[in-house]
């Protein structure tokens, strides 16, 4: 993976605990995992008419360096890039220990 690719500085955001109030329970604050470098390709939008509105779906890839602890990146984390929180669609391993590749999605809904 070449360095002057990871050209955009993405953070995994993971839910903290759950919080008990002794009445409910609700999930906890998204907060920072990890930051790293890492390059993007953004992939087609597409636009879905749903019930009376229309929700527009953009999606893309994240490549990044493997380590230790983007080893431990799963689909119920985050990724936050240019102020947006994008959901994690899929999670790849690149090659023995090379990279990790992020498929993201985000929903803006018109």
């Amino acid at each position: 993976m070449k360095a002057g690719a990871l050209d955009r500085r993405i953070t995994i955001l993971r839910q903290g605990p759950a919080i008990d109030d002794g009445y409910t329970t609700t999930p906890g604050e998204w907060e920072a995992y990890v930051s790293r470098w890492a390059s993007w390709k953004p992939a087609n939008g597409r636009e879905v008419l749903e019930n009376q509105g229309i929700t527009a779906n953009t999606g893309g890839t994240f490549w990044l360096r493997y380590d230790s602890e983007t080893a431990t990146i799963t689909p119920l984390d985050r990724v936050q890039w240019e102020g947006r929180d994008w959901d994690i669609v899929s999670f790849n391993f690149l090659g023995r220990n090379e990279g990790i590749e992020l498929i993201v999605t985000i929903n803006d809904e018109g």
